[in-house]
């Protein structure tokens, strides 16, 4: 088994010499039951493989993207942010099963990276708000409990609030909770990229205006440059056309590769913006 050191000797030729690394090359699934996730799409392969640094998953709702997504992960355990919930342990424990039904073959060693879905860091904003606003509460309550004592004993006992504090409002380049969340999101986003590692990213378009899908599909674009992967669940045009990604749509019959040009979505995006009075004239 390869080192640390050794690891990060051989990315580094790889990447002066500008070579593709794919970090995660193949997934050979066994379709072993009949209930959820086996009867998703993804699951009538018996081999996906990974050719380009960006696979972009495509299909309707309900096709299987993110649960496609979340199986990798059970198998990589990538960071992520999640604020776990009662329906989200309980999926996470079928996919936990499920997940042994699914090799995964690596190009040299498994992976480091993360998780990244819109919904997560959505949670995440909410659970720093909470935090800075208990923080401030028991600021204000130690300075009134406090008011009759020593400045050494009120000082002490604002350390850990105001610890807190400091740490939200210094943890990224940009403060989270003054940023629209676009302007935070791509804060966040860009602060998590690092060299020779994977990213999962579940509808990162979600909470993005197109000017910022067009940023995120840069920052995508370099981060391939330092030797990065990326597999990306998507509803978006924008991130689809990824200049060399590979897209994969699934369907009821099951997971085909095609042409930007050939997405059902982009090519029904393209009729409504050329004939929207056509459209218009069959919905009213």
């Amino acid at each position: 088994m390869l080192d640390i050191t050794n690891k990060k000797r051989i990315y580094a030729i790889l990447l002066k010499r500008k070579c593709v690394i794919l970090h995660l090359k193949s997934i050979l699934l066994k379709q072993n039951q009949l209930e959820f996730p086996y009867q998703l799409p993804f699951f009538k392969e018996q081999h996906i493989t990974f050719d380009s640094p960006i696979t972009i998953l495509v299909g309707e709702n309900g096709s299987g993207k993110s649960t496609f997504l979340e199986l990798i992960n059970e198998k990589l355990k990538l960071y992520r942010i999640e604020m776990e919930n009662t329906y989200q342990k309980e999926l996470r424990d079928i996919l936990k099963k499920a997940s042994k039904d699914i090799t995964l073959k690596y190009a040299l060693t498994k992976p480091q990276g993360f998780f990244f879905c819109a919904e997560d860091f959505t949670s995440y904003i909410h659970f720093l708000v909470r935090e800075k606003n208990e923080a401030l509460s028991e600021l204000k309550r130690i300075e009134t409990e406090y008011k009759n004592k020593s400045d050494l004993s009120r000082s002490l006992a604002k350390g850990p609030s105001s610890k807190t504090l400091y740490e939200i409002d210094n943890l990224y380049d940009r403060d989270l909770l003054k940023s629209s969340h676009g302007e935070a999101y791509l804060s966040f986003f860009s602060s998590r990229l690092r060299k020779n590692q994977i990213y999962l990213l579940d509808e990162p378009e979600t909470p993005l205006s197109i000017q910022n899908q067009l940023t995120l599909i840069t920052l995508i674009h370099d981060a391939v440059k330092e030797g990065n992967q990326f597999i990306i669940a998507t509803h978006s045009p924008i991130v689809m056309s990824i200049p060399g990604a590979v897209i994969l749509s699934l369907s009821d019959q099951g997971v085909e590769k095609i042409k930007f040009d050939e997405i059902e979505s982009v090519l029904l995006l393209k009729q409504f913006l050329n004939y929207p009075d056509s459209f218009f004239k069959h919905l009213f």
